[in-house]
């Protein structure tokens, strides 16, 4: 099966969340049309990682991980959402060489720490931003 002949499609509207961080994965999603925005909590700030678009996936890592969702995911205009079932998704990855499982674990590993880095880099930048700012208000 390919991810864009998926057999559940949701469609959502603007704003709608999709995913929640810190839920249990159950699914894997595609973007069949329009866009989503995924975001991460940090230090109770939301930061935007990354604008989705049609062909993307998302919902993959916390699934192959075994873990909890890592981030939020909310439609940005109208949008139509493939979803895989953790059921399915697990037989299409057992039929990878077991090997080539190992790495993608690593793969995934080694993203969600990337992105929390990201994430947190993200959010001093913003309060960077906001301090220059002040500065340059008082320097007027």
């Amino acid at each position: 099966m390919r991810f864009s002949e998926t057999p559940i499609v949701q469609r959502y509207s603007h704003g709608d969340i999709i995913i929640t961080g810190g839920i249990v994965s159950n699914s894997v999603y595609i973007v069949l049309e329009g866009k989503v925005n995924v975001s991460k909590k940090v230090d109770n700030k939301n930061v935007l990682i990354s604008t989705l678009e049609v062909g993307d996936v998302f919902g993959e890592m916390g699934l192959i991980s075994g873990t909890v969702r890592s981030a939020n995911v909310t439609a940005v205009g109208d949008c139509t959402i493939g979803i895989i079932d953790k059921d399915k998704f697990n037989e299409m990855i057992a039929n990878l060489p077991e090997d080539f499982r190992a790495v993608v674990l690593a793969l995934v590993n080694r993203l969600s720490f990337t992105t929390e880095q990201l994430s947190r880099i993200g959010l001093e930048l913003e309060k960077t931003r906001r301090r220059v700012n002040a500065l340059e208000f008082r320097l007027i």
